[in-house]
C-alpha cells in the first residue's frame, strides 16, 4: 500500500506512477495539496512537504 510521505493519506500505485519520483515515494497528494501543485510537479518534491 502506498502512502504521502506528507499526510500520511492512502495514494494508489497509478498516483505514485505518474507523479511520485523514481523511488516510487510521493511528497503530496490531493488530501494535502491541491491539484494544481500536484500537476505541476510539487508531489515528487521532498522540498514540497509543509510541517
Amino acid at each position: 500500500m502506498y502512502t504521502c510521505n506528507n499526510c500520511d493519506g492512502f495514494v494508489t500505485r497509478d498516483f505514485v506512477r505518474v507523479f511520485g519520483d523514481s523511488d516510487d515515494e510521493v511528497f503530496g497528494c490531493p488530501s494535502c495539496m491541491n491539484m494544481r501543485e500536484v500537476m505541476n510537479g510539487a508531489a515528487s518534491r521532498p522540498s514540497a512537504v509543509t510541517e
